[in-house]
Protein backbone atom coordinates (compact mmCIF):
# COMPACT_ATOMS: atom_id res chain seq x y z
CA UNK A 1 0.00 0.00 0.00
CA UNK A 2 1.28 3.19 -0.92
CA UNK A 3 1.90 6.25 1.68
CA UNK A 4 0.75 9.46 0.71
CA UNK A 5 4.37 10.94 0.96
CA UNK A 6 7.48 9.59 1.79
CA UNK A 7 8.23 11.88 5.28
CA UNK A 8 6.04 11.74 7.94
CA UNK A 9 4.17 14.62 9.08
CA UNK A 10 4.53 16.40 12.28
CA UNK A 11 1.08 16.24 13.16
CA UNK A 12 -1.65 14.85 11.42
CA UNK A 13 -4.94 16.06 12.29
CA UNK A 14 -7.90 13.93 11.42
CA UNK A 15 -11.65 16.18 11.39
CA UNK A 16 -11.45 19.60 9.93
CA UNK A 17 -14.58 21.25 12.12
CA UNK A 18 -13.88 24.56 14.01
CA UNK A 19 -11.51 22.51 16.14
CA UNK A 20 -9.41 20.12 13.72
CA UNK A 21 -8.93 23.46 12.02
CA UNK A 22 -7.74 25.61 14.93
CA UNK A 23 -5.54 22.81 15.76
CA UNK A 24 -3.93 22.09 11.84
CA UNK A 25 -3.61 26.38 12.37
CA UNK A 26 -1.80 26.32 15.54
CA UNK A 27 0.27 24.38 14.51
CA UNK A 28 0.90 25.25 11.60
CA UNK A 29 1.87 28.65 12.52
CA UNK A 30 4.81 27.13 15.14
CA UNK A 31 6.34 25.77 12.30
CA UNK A 32 5.06 21.91 11.76
CA UNK A 33 4.28 19.79 8.74
CA UNK A 34 0.76 19.31 9.30
CA UNK A 35 -1.74 17.33 7.02
CA UNK A 36 -5.58 18.24 7.62
CA UNK A 37 -7.78 15.07 7.13
CA UNK A 38 -11.59 16.15 6.22
CA UNK A 39 -14.09 13.91 4.93
CA UNK A 40 -16.19 16.32 3.21
CA UNK A 41 -15.29 18.92 0.66
CA UNK A 42 -14.76 21.96 2.70
CA UNK A 43 -13.68 22.95 6.32
CA UNK A 44 -16.08 23.55 9.40
CA UNK A 45 -17.77 20.72 10.18
CA UNK A 46 -20.96 21.00 11.77
CA UNK A 47 -21.23 24.95 11.19
CA UNK A 48 -20.83 24.02 8.29
CA UNK A 49 -21.92 20.81 7.00
CA UNK A 50 -24.89 20.74 9.27
CA UNK A 51 -25.95 24.02 8.91
CA UNK A 52 -25.47 25.28 12.44
CA UNK A 53 -25.52 28.81 13.69
CA UNK A 54 -24.90 30.79 15.28
CA UNK A 55 -21.38 30.20 17.12
CA UNK A 56 -22.38 30.77 21.07
CA UNK A 57 -20.86 32.00 23.26
CA UNK A 58 -17.39 33.85 23.60
CA UNK A 59 -18.33 35.53 26.05
CA UNK A 60 -18.67 35.18 30.14
CA UNK A 61 -20.57 38.19 31.00
CA UNK A 62 -18.41 41.24 29.87
CA UNK A 63 -15.22 39.10 29.70
CA UNK A 64 -14.51 37.69 26.56
CA UNK A 65 -13.49 33.89 27.26
CA UNK A 66 -13.19 32.88 23.34
CA UNK A 67 -10.39 34.93 21.78
CA UNK A 68 -6.92 33.61 19.96
CA UNK A 69 -7.54 32.31 16.64
CA UNK A 70 -11.15 31.02 16.79
CA UNK A 71 -11.94 34.96 17.38
CA UNK A 72 -9.65 36.01 14.41
CA UNK A 73 -11.56 33.79 11.89
CA UNK A 74 -14.72 35.67 13.00
CA UNK A 75 -13.03 39.36 12.32
CA UNK A 76 -11.76 37.86 9.37
CA UNK A 77 -15.12 37.44 7.79
CA UNK A 78 -16.31 40.76 9.91
CA UNK A 79 -13.71 42.43 7.61
CA UNK A 80 -15.28 40.83 4.50
CA UNK A 81 -19.27 41.70 5.59
CA UNK A 82 -19.65 38.14 6.15
CA UNK A 83 -20.30 38.06 9.64
CA UNK A 84 -21.78 41.21 12.15
CA UNK A 85 -19.33 39.91 14.75
CA UNK A 86 -20.67 39.26 18.38
CA UNK A 87 -23.89 40.45 19.65
CA UNK A 88 -26.23 40.11 22.19
CA UNK A 89 -28.15 36.58 22.64
CA UNK A 90 -31.68 38.13 22.31
CA UNK A 91 -33.04 34.45 23.44
CA UNK A 92 -31.81 35.87 26.96
CA UNK A 93 -30.58 32.49 27.34
CA UNK A 94 -26.64 33.03 27.30
CA UNK A 95 -24.79 36.18 27.04
CA UNK A 96 -23.39 36.46 23.10
CA UNK A 97 -23.87 35.10 20.04
CA UNK A 98 -21.99 35.35 16.62
CA UNK A 99 -24.07 34.52 12.86
CA UNK A 100 -21.79 34.41 10.10
CA UNK A 101 -22.29 33.18 6.47
CA UNK A 102 -21.32 29.83 6.38
CA UNK A 103 -20.08 30.06 2.40
CA UNK A 104 -17.94 32.33 3.83
CA UNK A 105 -16.03 30.43 6.90
CA UNK A 106 -16.04 27.65 4.24
CA UNK A 107 -13.29 29.77 2.17
CA UNK A 108 -11.71 31.73 5.61
CA UNK A 109 -10.93 28.86 7.17
CA UNK A 110 -9.19 27.26 3.95
CA UNK A 111 -7.31 30.81 3.81
CA UNK A 112 -6.58 30.35 7.24
CA UNK A 113 -4.87 26.86 6.80
CA UNK A 114 -3.61 27.42 3.46
CA UNK A 115 -1.75 30.65 5.02
CA UNK A 116 0.01 28.65 8.07
CA UNK A 117 1.32 25.46 4.95
CA UNK A 118 -1.22 23.61 6.36
CA UNK A 119 -1.77 20.53 3.45
CA UNK A 120 -5.48 19.85 3.21
CA UNK A 121 -6.49 16.47 2.36
CA UNK A 122 -10.55 16.23 1.37
CA UNK A 123 -13.28 13.48 0.38
CA UNK A 124 -11.06 10.96 3.02
CA UNK A 125 -11.92 8.67 5.43
CA UNK A 126 -9.73 6.97 8.09
CA UNK A 127 -10.21 3.62 7.77
CA UNK A 128 -7.59 1.73 10.00
CA UNK A 129 -5.42 2.84 12.59
CA UNK A 130 -2.82 0.14 14.54
CA UNK A 131 -0.82 1.59 17.18
CA UNK A 132 2.64 -0.64 17.67
CA UNK A 133 4.22 -0.79 20.91
CA UNK A 134 1.59 2.37 22.20
CA UNK A 135 2.66 4.42 19.12
CA UNK A 136 0.80 5.52 16.35
CA UNK A 137 2.77 5.88 13.66
CA UNK A 138 0.71 5.61 10.75
CA UNK A 139 -3.35 5.23 9.58
CA UNK A 140 -4.68 3.96 6.33
CA UNK A 141 -7.14 6.10 4.22
CA UNK A 142 -9.48 5.98 1.90
CA UNK A 143 -10.34 8.59 -1.15
CA UNK A 144 -12.06 8.36 -4.50
CA UNK A 145 -11.40 4.37 -4.16
CA UNK A 146 -8.02 5.05 -3.70
CA UNK A 147 -6.67 3.17 -0.43
CA UNK A 148 -2.98 4.38 0.98
CA UNK A 149 -1.73 5.54 4.31
CA UNK A 150 -0.34 9.10 6.06
CA UNK A 151 2.34 9.11 8.78
CA UNK A 152 2.58 11.32 11.09
CA UNK A 153 4.23 11.79 14.78
CA UNK A 154 1.54 13.30 16.15
CA UNK A 155 -2.21 12.74 15.79
CA UNK A 156 -5.17 15.03 16.99
CA UNK A 157 -9.02 13.60 17.10
CA UNK A 158 -10.86 16.18 15.78
CA UNK A 159 -13.29 14.06 14.29
CA UNK A 160 -16.28 15.03 16.76
CA UNK A 161 -17.29 11.63 17.38
CA UNK A 162 -13.25 10.18 18.54
CA UNK A 163 -13.47 8.04 15.14
CA UNK A 164 -9.57 7.69 15.27
CA UNK A 165 -9.77 7.24 19.12
CA UNK A 166 -12.41 4.44 18.72
CA UNK A 167 -10.18 2.41 15.47
CA UNK A 168 -6.49 2.86 17.88
CA UNK A 169 -8.40 1.04 20.50
CA UNK A 170 -8.36 4.13 23.11
CA UNK A 171 -10.77 3.49 25.59
CA UNK A 172 -13.87 6.00 25.37
CA UNK A 173 -17.23 6.92 27.16
CA UNK A 174 -20.73 7.22 25.11
CA UNK A 175 -23.91 9.11 26.35
CA UNK A 176 -25.49 9.34 29.54
CA UNK A 177 -23.55 7.81 32.48
CA UNK A 178 -26.75 6.14 33.65
CA UNK A 179 -28.02 4.24 30.76
CA UNK A 180 -25.58 5.19 27.66
CA UNK A 181 -27.89 7.68 25.57
CA UNK A 182 -26.87 10.73 23.50
CA UNK A 183 -28.52 13.70 23.51
CA UNK A 184 -30.62 13.70 20.61
CA UNK A 185 -29.33 14.38 17.46
CA UNK A 186 -31.13 17.50 15.80
CA UNK A 187 -31.55 18.44 11.38
CA UNK A 188 -31.14 22.12 11.24
CA UNK A 189 -33.21 23.94 8.44
CA UNK A 190 -33.12 27.67 6.51
CA UNK A 191 -35.56 29.94 5.71
CA UNK A 192 -35.42 32.81 3.79
CA UNK A 193 -38.37 36.08 4.15
CA UNK A 194 -39.04 35.59 7.60
CA UNK A 195 -40.70 38.93 8.83
CA UNK A 196 -38.86 39.02 11.87
CA UNK A 197 -39.42 43.37 12.58
CA UNK A 198 -43.13 40.92 13.73
CA UNK A 199 -41.36 38.79 15.94
CA UNK A 200 -39.49 42.05 17.45
CA UNK A 201 -42.83 43.77 17.50
CA UNK A 202 -44.14 40.82 19.71
CA UNK A 203 -41.16 41.00 22.06
CA UNK A 204 -41.87 44.16 22.87
CA UNK A 205 -46.00 44.09 23.16
CA UNK A 206 -46.17 40.29 24.50
CA UNK A 207 -42.49 39.35 26.11
CA UNK A 208 -44.67 36.25 27.80
CA UNK A 209 -44.18 34.98 24.47
CA UNK A 210 -40.21 34.40 24.88
CA UNK A 211 -39.74 32.87 28.17
CA UNK A 212 -36.03 33.07 28.78
CA UNK A 213 -36.52 36.93 27.40
CA UNK A 214 -38.51 37.54 30.43
CA UNK A 215 -35.97 38.59 32.59
CA UNK A 216 -33.99 40.97 29.89
CA UNK A 217 -36.67 43.01 28.34
CA UNK A 218 -35.59 44.79 25.78
CA UNK A 219 -32.18 42.78 25.11
CA UNK A 220 -33.48 42.60 21.46
CA UNK A 221 -33.00 46.23 20.62
CA UNK A 222 -29.49 45.27 21.42
CA UNK A 223 -29.14 42.49 18.91
CA UNK A 224 -28.49 43.32 14.96
CA UNK A 225 -29.81 40.11 14.22
CA UNK A 226 -32.66 38.15 15.94
CA UNK A 227 -32.55 35.14 17.78
CA UNK A 228 -35.88 34.08 19.98
CA UNK A 229 -36.87 31.12 21.57
CA UNK A 230 -41.08 31.50 22.07
CA UNK A 231 -44.32 30.40 21.04
CA UNK A 232 -44.90 27.76 23.78
CA UNK A 233 -48.74 27.62 23.82
CA UNK A 234 -48.40 27.27 19.87
CA UNK A 235 -46.06 24.35 19.52
CA UNK A 236 -48.48 22.14 22.11
CA UNK A 237 -51.25 23.39 20.66
CA UNK A 238 -49.74 21.87 17.63
CA UNK A 239 -48.72 18.85 19.44
CA UNK A 240 -52.26 18.19 20.97
CA UNK A 241 -53.38 18.23 17.32
CA UNK A 242 -51.05 16.18 15.68
CA UNK A 243 -49.54 18.80 13.59
CA UNK A 244 -46.22 18.10 15.71
CA UNK A 245 -45.61 14.25 16.06
CA UNK A 246 -42.43 14.37 18.03
CA UNK A 247 -41.37 15.96 21.32
CA UNK A 248 -40.85 20.05 20.75
CA UNK A 249 -42.36 22.28 22.79
CA UNK A 250 -40.51 25.57 21.38
CA UNK A 251 -39.86 27.43 18.46
CA UNK A 252 -35.92 28.40 18.46
CA UNK A 253 -34.67 30.70 14.76
CA UNK A 254 -31.46 32.03 14.91
CA UNK A 255 -31.23 34.98 12.17
CA UNK A 256 -27.83 34.60 10.45
CA UNK A 257 -25.39 37.30 8.56
CA UNK A 258 -27.80 38.01 5.81
CA UNK A 259 -31.50 39.61 7.01
CA UNK A 260 -34.47 37.75 7.76
CA UNK A 261 -32.68 34.42 6.92
CA UNK A 262 -33.15 32.31 9.67
CA UNK A 263 -31.91 28.69 11.19
CA UNK A 264 -34.52 26.67 12.90
CA UNK A 265 -33.12 24.99 15.27
CA UNK A 266 -36.33 22.16 16.64
CA UNK A 267 -35.94 18.98 15.12
CA UNK A 268 -35.51 16.69 17.85
CA UNK A 269 -34.22 12.73 16.77
CA UNK A 270 -34.11 10.67 19.84
CA UNK A 271 -33.02 7.09 20.44
CA UNK A 272 -30.67 6.40 17.38
CA UNK A 273 -27.11 6.16 18.34
CA UNK A 274 -24.70 8.18 15.79
CA UNK A 275 -21.92 5.65 15.36
CA UNK A 276 -24.16 2.84 14.22
CA UNK A 277 -24.16 3.46 10.78
CA UNK A 278 -27.72 2.01 10.06
CA UNK A 279 -29.32 4.07 13.36
CA UNK A 280 -27.30 7.18 11.91
CA UNK A 281 -29.18 6.62 8.43
CA UNK A 282 -32.41 6.18 10.21
CA UNK A 283 -31.29 9.57 11.94
CA UNK A 284 -31.12 11.49 9.06
CA UNK A 285 -34.13 9.93 7.61
CA UNK A 286 -36.35 11.23 10.72
CA UNK A 287 -34.68 14.37 10.67
CA UNK A 288 -35.49 15.21 7.48
CA UNK A 289 -39.03 14.16 7.89
CA UNK A 290 -39.49 16.50 11.22
CA UNK A 291 -37.82 19.27 8.96
CA UNK A 292 -41.01 19.09 6.42
CA UNK A 293 -43.40 18.72 9.22
CA UNK A 294 -41.86 21.86 11.14
CA UNK A 295 -41.56 23.78 7.75
CA UNK A 296 -45.66 23.85 7.00
CA UNK A 297 -46.43 24.41 10.48
CA UNK A 298 -44.13 27.55 10.90
CA UNK A 299 -45.60 28.82 7.58
CA UNK A 300 -49.37 28.08 8.72
CA UNK A 301 -49.14 28.91 12.68
CA UNK A 302 -46.28 31.47 13.68
CA UNK A 303 -46.24 35.12 12.48
CA UNK A 304 -43.97 36.32 10.82
CA UNK A 305 -43.25 32.92 8.49
CA UNK A 306 -46.14 32.92 6.01
CA UNK A 307 -44.09 33.92 3.05
CA UNK A 308 -40.63 31.69 4.24
CA UNK A 309 -39.29 29.82 2.19
CA UNK A 310 -36.78 27.13 2.68
CA UNK A 311 -33.56 26.69 1.20
CA UNK A 312 -31.68 23.94 2.56
CA UNK A 313 -31.76 21.47 5.60
CA UNK A 314 -28.87 19.88 7.16
CA UNK A 315 -27.40 18.98 4.80
CA UNK A 316 -26.54 16.48 7.60
CA UNK A 317 -27.70 15.85 10.89
CA UNK A 318 -26.15 17.33 13.56
CA UNK A 319 -25.01 15.60 16.27
CA UNK A 320 -25.00 16.74 20.25
CA UNK A 321 -22.63 14.08 21.75
CA UNK A 322 -21.31 10.39 20.95
CA UNK A 323 -18.19 9.28 22.03
CA UNK A 324 -15.73 11.12 24.65
CA UNK A 325 -12.54 9.74 25.14
CA UNK A 326 -11.28 8.43 28.77
CA UNK A 327 -8.25 10.99 29.21
CA UNK A 328 -5.80 11.30 31.99
CA UNK A 329 -8.73 13.43 33.92
CA UNK A 330 -12.08 14.07 33.06
CA UNK A 331 -13.47 17.33 33.39
CA UNK A 332 -16.55 16.63 35.58
CA UNK A 333 -20.13 19.58 35.99
CA UNK A 334 -18.58 20.15 39.29
CA UNK A 335 -15.68 21.93 37.78
CA UNK A 336 -17.68 23.91 35.62
CA UNK A 337 -19.97 24.87 38.47
CA UNK A 338 -16.69 25.78 40.68
CA UNK A 339 -15.48 27.92 37.92
CA UNK A 340 -11.90 25.77 38.17
CA UNK A 341 -8.62 27.05 36.76
CA UNK A 342 -6.18 24.37 36.04
CA UNK A 343 -2.42 24.71 36.05
CA UNK A 344 -2.77 22.94 32.56
CA UNK A 345 -5.82 25.17 31.47
CA UNK A 346 -5.40 25.02 27.15
CA UNK A 347 -9.20 27.36 26.99
CA UNK A 348 -11.76 28.94 28.52
CA UNK A 349 -15.72 28.53 28.21
CA UNK A 350 -18.47 30.34 30.06
CA UNK A 351 -21.84 28.38 28.47
CA UNK A 352 -23.96 27.26 30.67
CA UNK A 353 -24.70 23.37 31.13
CA UNK A 354 -27.53 22.73 28.44
CA UNK A 355 -28.88 19.18 28.30
CA UNK A 356 -31.57 18.41 25.29
CA UNK A 357 -32.63 15.31 27.47
CA UNK A 358 -32.08 12.05 25.93
CA UNK A 359 -35.34 11.02 26.90
CA UNK A 360 -37.85 13.83 25.30
CA UNK A 361 -38.64 17.30 24.70
CA UNK A 362 -37.05 18.93 28.02
CA UNK A 363 -33.81 20.91 28.12
CA UNK A 364 -32.00 20.89 31.30
CA UNK A 365 -30.09 23.96 31.63
CA UNK A 366 -27.68 24.78 34.80
CA UNK A 367 -26.08 28.31 34.60
CA UNK A 368 -23.24 29.25 36.19
CA UNK A 369 -23.31 32.56 38.28
CA UNK A 370 -23.05 35.79 35.96
CA UNK A 371 -19.62 36.22 34.48
CA UNK A 372 -18.40 32.99 35.44
CA UNK A 373 -16.38 30.95 33.42
CA UNK A 374 -13.96 27.55 33.93
CA UNK A 375 -11.01 26.18 31.43
CA UNK A 376 -10.45 22.90 30.19
CA UNK A 377 -7.26 20.77 31.13
CA UNK A 378 -4.38 19.80 29.18
CA UNK A 379 -4.70 16.62 30.37
CA UNK A 380 -8.51 16.27 29.39
CA UNK A 381 -7.11 15.93 25.80
CA UNK A 382 -4.72 12.96 26.68
CA UNK A 383 -4.55 9.56 27.19
CA UNK A 384 -1.71 6.96 28.91
CA UNK A 385 -2.45 4.09 26.05
CA UNK A 386 -1.40 5.57 22.82
CA UNK A 387 0.22 8.95 24.18
CA UNK A 388 0.81 10.89 20.74
CA UNK A 389 -2.85 10.55 19.73
CA UNK A 390 -4.75 13.73 21.47
CA UNK A 391 -8.60 14.05 21.29
CA UNK A 392 -9.52 18.07 20.49
CA UNK A 393 -13.57 19.39 20.35
CA UNK A 394 -16.22 17.72 21.84
CA UNK A 395 -14.38 13.96 22.43
CA UNK A 396 -12.07 15.43 24.95
CA UNK A 397 -12.67 13.84 28.21
CA UNK A 398 -15.61 14.70 30.20
CA UNK A 399 -18.77 13.74 32.05
CA UNK A 400 -21.92 13.66 29.74
CA UNK A 401 -23.27 16.69 32.14
CA UNK A 402 -19.74 18.72 31.70
CA UNK A 403 -19.59 17.71 27.87
CA UNK A 404 -23.32 19.54 27.58
CA UNK A 405 -21.39 22.90 28.32
CA UNK A 406 -18.23 22.66 26.64
CA UNK A 407 -19.15 20.61 23.64
CA UNK A 408 -20.24 24.25 21.37
CA UNK A 409 -18.04 25.70 18.70
CA UNK A 410 -16.41 28.53 20.36
CA UNK A 411 -14.88 26.33 22.93
CA UNK A 412 -14.21 23.08 20.35
CA UNK A 413 -12.43 26.03 18.35
CA UNK A 414 -10.64 27.20 21.39
CA UNK A 415 -9.67 23.55 22.98
CA UNK A 416 -8.59 22.49 18.91
CA UNK A 417 -5.99 25.48 19.53
CA UNK A 418 -4.56 24.16 22.66
CA UNK A 419 -4.17 20.93 21.11
CA UNK A 420 -2.13 22.28 18.39
CA UNK A 421 -0.02 24.53 20.26
CA UNK A 422 0.80 21.59 22.91
CA UNK A 423 1.65 19.45 19.79
CA UNK A 424 3.86 22.08 18.63
CA UNK A 425 5.31 23.04 21.97
CA UNK A 426 6.26 18.99 22.23
CA UNK A 427 7.83 18.97 18.63
CA UNK A 428 9.83 22.04 19.13
CA UNK A 429 11.14 21.41 22.24
CA UNK A 430 11.50 16.91 21.77
CA UNK A 431 9.37 16.56 25.06
CA UNK A 432 6.40 14.40 24.97
CA UNK A 433 2.93 15.50 26.21
CA UNK A 434 2.97 14.64 29.50
CA UNK A 435 6.24 16.97 30.71
CA UNK A 436 5.50 19.77 28.79
CA UNK A 437 6.95 23.12 30.24
CA UNK A 438 3.31 24.39 31.25
CA UNK A 439 5.03 28.16 31.35
CA UNK A 440 6.01 28.02 27.88
CA UNK A 441 2.50 26.44 26.40
CA UNK A 442 0.46 29.39 28.73
CA UNK A 443 2.99 32.29 27.25
CA UNK A 444 2.82 30.48 23.40
CA UNK A 445 -0.99 30.67 23.95
CA UNK A 446 -1.25 34.06 25.04
CA UNK A 447 1.08 35.26 22.65
CA UNK A 448 -1.09 33.82 19.77
CA UNK A 449 -4.01 35.27 21.49
CA UNK A 450 -5.88 33.01 23.24
CA UNK A 451 -7.53 33.59 26.56
CA UNK A 452 -6.91 30.77 29.43
CA UNK A 453 -8.02 32.80 32.93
Amino acid sequence: MQSITHTPYDLVVVGGGIAGSMAAVAAGREGLSVLLIEEEGYLGGSLTACGTGPMMTFHAGQTQVVRGLTDEMIQRLVHKGLSVGHIADSTGYTYSVTPFDSEGMKRELELMCLEAGVQLLFHTTVVEANPQKAILSSIKCLCAGNLFSVQGSYFIDASGDADLIAMAGIPYEQGRETDGKDQPLTMNFKLVDVDLQIIRNLMDSDIELFPFLIPKAGLQHQASRLSFSGFQQIMYEGIEKGEITFDRDIVLCFETNAKNEVIVNMTRVLDKNPVKPLELTAAELEGRRQVWELYGFLKTHIPGFEHARMTSSGPRIGVRSSRRLKGLYRVTAKDLLNETIFDDAISACGYPIDIHSPDGAATDSTFLREGGFYTIPLRSLLNAQVPNVLAAGRNISCEFAAHASLRVSPSAGAIGQGAGTAVALAVKTKTDLFHLDLEALHATLRKAGAFIG
